[in-house]
Parts: structure tokens; sequence; C-alpha cells
């Protein structure tokens, strides 16, 4: 089934789209990916609403396109069926208990060696863990396999499944990793399936969906996702979603500490690096006052720089903030921030370009182009430049709000005396976490794991003694494991 303009241009946008609201989207594992004109189904995880195909679509390796499934009925209008079949997507009869047809329109585009996405959760969803899977993947694997093994063909579609995983996923400018796992084949399931279909499609079922939770963050309930999230901040201070290896470490947090500590980050509006950088014992009047006048003074320097670009913006960043804040379902609000921006887009960057080429330029031939050029330098400029400015904005806020209550002493419920509790808790909880580590980092392969990784970092930083600044002052975070 061939793909045409519609298909490009979708893509174009969730390009766009993506690249203006998430900061980095990492693939991992690649090489699992079958070769060129070799047909396979992705079984992908389903967290993030119309996100998760833009996000397959876009960062795909090779540029390969994908087919995704609709109910036929989305295929009534010829209109409709028009675009969706420009745009590569496949038709599934619901309504009809025969595989063959069900899934007739999937098996036209596996023998042309393409390849076909679906979300066996069948449903976006926030949960801490993997959703229910569903059957209809491994029927389509296993119907399409039976058919070629009665022509006595050798062409099979093996599963590849794939996790998206979003240690942030509704955050402005957070992070998606994208790991593929090795293909499942299919072929020793014919002669089950040939006996007992559905005997042999639960069981394709189950084997996708514990290769999927080995490429995810999975948690029995939210108490353990919180206490692995507070566990990661503590080992590895100011790295969050960037971390490289973020969902092997992950995975074994869940039993590394308490949930308090979140709880109280969360009712005090702080984060983990703001209480994190204070060496001191205890956080003063001093040191708060110092660490607030730093980053304000800092902050008061770049933003000629960056207020243009701020103000152009602006209308964005404020519908995106209500679109999120009245939306009670947290996998429809990246969603919805993303169709907010493309529809402000055009009209803001139209009136930048006239204001600009009037302006700026007289209104002249010339003036157009450069009027032009230099709206696209302006927005490269702005998208690349904002991930750091909004990470100083965010703890610039938190200095804000220590020095409110540390200084000032204003707030109610004991916020100083709060806050001040908060440090000490973390720094009981970062104690128990390293002694874990230590005492069982040879016997236990889960800290094993943890314990590797924080070694790795030690070994990046080189001699203590030859670094400089900030780089010295995370240095010295990972001290106790410089040894070992």
């Amino acid at each position: 089934m061939p793909f045409g303009n519609s298909h490009e241009l979708v893509c174009l946008i969730s390009r766009s789209a993506l690249w203006s609201f998430f900061s980095d989207i990492k693939l991992e594992d690649t090489e699992n990916i079958p070769p060129e004109n070799k047909p396979f189904i992705i079984a992908a995880t389903h967290h993030n609403m119309i996100i998760d195909p833009a996000v397959l679509s876009v960062t795909f390796p090779n540029q390969r396109r994908l087919h995704y499934w609709a109910k036929d009925t989305m295929f009534k209008s010829p209109y409709a069926a028009s675009f969706l079949r420009d745009s590569g997507v496949v038709p599934v009869d619901r309504t009809t208990k025969n595989n063959a047809k069900l899934y007739a329109s999937t098996f036209e585009v596996l023998k042309l060696g393409e390849a076909v996405a679906v979300f066996p959760e069948g449903t976006s969803h926030t949960l801490p863990r993997l959703g229910t899977f569903k059957d209809g993947t491994s029927f389509a694997a296993l119907e399409y396999a039976k058919m070629n093994f009665e022509e006595g063909k050798q062409m099979f579609a093996p599963i590849v499944p794939v996790g998206i995983v979003y240690p942030d996923k509704s955050k402005y400018r957070s992070v998606v990793i994208v790991k593929f796992g090795k293909p499942i084949p299919v072929e020793p399931l014919i002669p089950l399936y040939l006996e007992d279909p559905k005997k042999a499609a639960k069981q394709l079922t189950r084997m996708t969906e514990e290769a999927m939770e080995k490429l995810t963050v999975n948690a029995p309930d939210w108490d353990s996702k919180y206490a692995a999230d507070m566990a990661r901040w503590l080992l590895f201070p100011g790295e969050n979603g960037l971390m490289k290896d973020y969902i092997p470490i992950t995975q074994r947090y869940y039993s590394l500490s308490r949930l308090v500590y979140k709880l109280e980050l969360e009712s005090l509006l702080l984060k983990d690096t703001q209480i994190a950088k204070y060496n001191e014992k205890n956080i003063t009047a001093i040191s708060t006052t110092i660490e607030l006048l730093q980053r304000t003074i800092a902050s008061l320097i770049d933003l000629p720089l960056f207020l243009p670009g701020l103000v152009a913006h602006l209308p964005l960043y404020i519908a995106g903030y209500f679109a999120g804040r009245f939306e009670i379902y947290e996998e429809v609000r990246a969603q919805n921030k993303i169709f907010f921006g493309l529809a402000l887009v055009p009209v803001i960057y139209l009136i930048s370009f006239i204001w600009g080429w009037f302006s700026l330029f007289g209104g002249t031939f010339f003036g157009f182009f450069i009027a032009l050029a230099t709206l696209g330098v302006f927005t490269w400029y702005h998208v690349v430049s904002i991930d750091q400015r909004y990470e100083n904005f965010k703890d610039l806020q938190g200095r804000w709000r220590l020095f409110d209550a540390v200084v000032l002493g204003r707030g109610m419920w004991r916020r100083k005396e709060r806050i001040l509790e908060l440090k000490k808790l973390r720094n009981e909880n970062l104690v128990r976490v390293r002694k874990m580590i230590t005492t069982y980092k040879s016997s236990n392969d889960d800290i094993h794991v943890v314990w590797l990784a924080l070694r790795q970092r030690v070994r990046q930083f080189g001699e203590l003694s030859k670094l400089r600044s900030k780089k010295k002052a995370l240095a010295k975070q990972y001290e106790w494991c410089f040894e070992g």
C-alpha cells in the first residue's frame, strides 16, 4: 500500500510539534529492527494518546514508514478514506469473527514487506505499569503466518516489542525514550495455532507482554513508583529523565526508599535538586540568600538575550499551561498542549513576520526574504536554547520559595520548619540508600546494576582535583562510591 502526500504532511506537522514540545527523543537498541523490505508488526506501549504514533512515525530509523490500524467505519466517507489510505492507515473490520477477513488489509501491507504498528493495550492510559493486553496483535501475526504456511511460503512477520517511555509525559520540554526489543518469531507457534488458535494467541500475547515489560518501567503501585523516583533523585542528582540509562535503573528502584520525601517536595512546590544543592547540614538564611542572589543575577544578565523570544512565544506557553491545567486525564495533556501550539504557531509567526518585514526592513522586496530568514533563525534559536533557560527558571522559582520561607519566614503550616525537616529527611534517606548499595552491591543483581551505573559516572569525572565549578560540585556527590 503506497504512502502519499497526506502521510508526508502528517509527519511534517508531527515532527515540528514534537521538536517544539519535547527536549529530546532518544532511540535505544535500534539494531533489533528487522532489515529493510522485511515485514513485521510493531507492538508498542500506549501511554500518551496520539503522541505515541507521532513519536514512532517521526523517529523510526531509516525513515521507514509505518501503517496503523483504524476502524473500518472511519473509511465510510470517500474523502476520509482517501486521506487515511494516503496516510498509510489500514482498515480493520471489527464486526467479523473471521480473522482472515478481519486483517485482510493488514496482510496486504505485510505482503509488500512493510511494517504495521499496533498498540496491544488498546487504549491510552496513565498507570504505573503496562495495561491489559488484547490478543489482536497476536492473532494478526499468527493468521498471516498460517496463510503463508498453507501456501508453502516462508514469509512470516515477527512481532517487534517497543517501549515508549515518558519520564514526565505531560510536561513541556520533557524527554521520550523509545526502546526496541528483539523480534519475537511466530513460526514455533504455527502448529499450536492450527490446532487451537485462541491458546496460541494467548501464549504469543504473554510473550509480547513479558518482552515489553523489560523495555519499560513498571511499578506494582503508585507508592512504589514514587519511591523509585525519589531513590533515583538521591543517587543521580540532577539527571532525572535525561539519564541515558533511565529505564534499567528505574526498574530496579522499587524497594530502595520511602514515599514521604516526594510527597513533601510536591506539597512545598520544590524539587529535589533545589534541596540537594545545599551541602550544609541545615539550610541557613545566609546560604539561601546567596544562592538566590547568584541565580537572580545570572537570570538578569541572560534576560535580554531571551526576552524577545519569550514575549513572542508567550501566548503558546499560556495556552499550553491552561490546556494541561484543565485536563483531568494526564495521557491527554501533552496532546492538548501540542494541538493548541499547532493552532497558535501560524498566527504568531505570521504576525511576527509581517511586523519584522515592515518595521525592520521597510516592507521592501529584499526585506521580505531577510525578514523570512530572520524569523527562521529567531525560531531555531528560541527552541534550541529554551531547555537550559527553562531549567534555570524553575530553579530560580524554587530559590525564591526557599528564601520566602527560610529568610522572610512567611507562609502557613510552618513552611520553614517543614523545609528544614525535608533537608534532614533527604540526608537520612540518602545515607540509607547509599548503605544499602554498598552492602549488597555484590550479592543482589538489581543493586549491582545500580552500582555499575554509579561507577560508570565516577570514571567519567576523572581526577577530582582537576575538575572545576559545577562539575566538581556534582562529582562531590558521588565521592562515596569513588572506591570499590
